[in-house]
């Protein structure tokens, strides 16, 4: 398998952003296999739990994954019924006429816009496999029917998990539906990659009177068996969604071969790509988070030479961050700091950017640490909003993040004011000023903070992520 030409993405690398809008970017027909394993419309809020300070878990909005039917769900789907030529354009015509303007319509039109995406990606001879649940799967084969063709449709792959979660009202739900489609008529399928042994060994013979290859076990089917991720696991990173290794491994075995392109566009965790590295193939990932960026990098790979795009590496680079798109600068930010994550709600987040839990438990204190972003600059006006919402949370400690370092006199002062909180002989700021500025500065200053609970797991933190 030949390199790809130097128009494509670098490969081996993380993508930081929206999906659709890094793939826009990319010539087409250079990918051979595709996972992904997008946010479902199942009306849930995936949590990560990080850390119980004072007993009490406290928790932060991974992702919301409930798409709502307003102004850009509604600007969206006037798009597509504009666009005649989008692979997407008649299923989404027909969905709006058939289920009208709603949630489930919001969520398939931004997947439906992804989904054209990667299909101009995908090579002729590619495949796709789309990871989804009960909530939303019959919708999703109508939008892949649509975008990829009927006929291109191969399988349903049912992926069935045993242990808890029984009910006594309906069937015990205990299974995902992936659908598996190609993009042509001719594509890769290694079954002998992936037989399965027979289950009995003994005096079975096939229809026909031949013996069975014990050996070489049995071909698979589309139904698998296997448990889901428990949190005790020890590939478990702390997603909600997080699928087990050996599942992607059995899909990329299947459908693709060694020194294919394997491309993940909501890759999260990491674990579609450490499957593909671990099988001689080459791999893209995206993420919307940057936290799942610094995640894959540091406990994935463990390798800082792997490419990241989008994040910035400069001051300068920073800048342009925060110009062309200040959710995404403030995100960012949020996460140089070890322990805290974003708030995923941008607008009307109460003053909150980020959040996290100090590890230890503090008598009388609640041991939440919030930061609030300013690209902006420091003003007396923002730093009095942002105290205030540190009274009205009740918080033990606060970040106030500006691009460059606030050297104002008066803050300095107001930071004195609030005095400290101690955790053994140890005493901390409860307000601090801190900047990118000095983050890409070579000494690489941080807050002073106490060790904080990991955002994944709730234990404390292990390793440096960010530095």
């Amino acid at each position: 398998m030949t390199a790809p030409p130097e128009s494509q993405p670098a490969l081996d690398s993380l993508y930081y952003g929206d999906c659709l809008e890094v793939m826009r970017d990319w010539p087409g027909q250079w990918v051979d296999l595709i996972y992904l394993d997008p946010p479902f419309n199942s009306k849930a809020n995936y949590n990560q739990t990080f850390g119980r300070g004072n007993g009490v878990p406290a928790q932060v909005r991974a992702f919301t994954d409930t798409w709502i039917w307003g102004e850009a769900a509604q600007e969206r789907v006037g798009r597509l019924r504009r666009a005649v030529n989008n692979p997407a354009y008649k299923v989404v015509c027909g969905l709006a006429a058939t289920i009208g303007e709603c949630g489930m319509l919001a969520y398939l039109s931004y997947m439906a816009e992804r989904l054209a995406e990667m299909k101009r990606l995908l090579k002729p001879t590619g495949s796709i496999y789309l990871h989804c649940d009960p909530s939303a799967s019959h919708y999703l084969k109508i939008l892949m029917d649509g975008i990829f063709g009927a006929n291109n449709f191969q399988n349903e792959f049912v992926w069935y998990y045993s242990g808890g979660g029984a009910s006594k009202k309906r069937w015990a739900r205990k299974h995902d539906t992936i659908f598996f489609y190609t993009k042509g008529s001719n594509w890769t399928f290694n079954a002998d990659d992936v037989r399965v042994p027979y289950k009995w060994d003994q005096g079975q013979k096939r229809a026909d009177g031949s013996e069975r290859d014990l050996k070489k076990g049995k071909l698979a089917d589309d139904v698998w068996q296997h448990h889901s991720l428990m949190p005790w696991s020890k590939e478990y990173l702390g997603y909600g969604t997080q699928k087990p290794k050996k599942l992607l491994e059995r899909i990329i075995k299947a459908s693709s071969n060694k020194r294919d392109i394997v491309l993940d566009p909501f890759c999260g965790g990491g674990t579609t790509l450490m499957a593909a590295a671990n099988h001689g193939r080459r791999w893209i990932g995206i993420d919307i988070s940057p936290r799942a960026v610094d995640l894959i990098k540091s406990r994935r790979f463990s390798d800082s030479s792997i490419l990241t795009h989008g994040i910035p590496a400069d001051l300068e680079s920073a800048r342009m961050m925060l110009a062309r798109n200040a959710f995404d600068f403030e995100a960012w930010a949020v996460t140089r700091i070890e322990g805290l994550v974003p708030n995923q709600v941008k607008v009307g987040d109460g003053g909150i950017d980020g959040r996290g839990r100090i590890y230890a438990s503090i008598e009388g204190e609640s041991g939440l640490v919030i930061a609030q972003v300013k690209g902006g600059g420091y003003s007396a006006t923002a730093l009095r909003d942002f105290l205030h919402v540190m009274d009205r949370e009740k918080a033990t400690a606060g970040v106030f993040i500006t691009l460059n370092k606030t050297t104002a006199r008066n803050a300095a002062a107001e930071a004195a004011k609030m005095g400290k909180y101690q955790i053994g002989a140890t005493p901390f700021p409860r307000l601090q000023f801190w900047s990118i500025e000095e983050h890409m500065a070579e000494s690489r200053t941080s807050p002073k903070l106490p060790p904080m609970a990991d955002p994944d797991t709730g234990g404390p933190m292990q390793m440096d992520l960010f530095n």
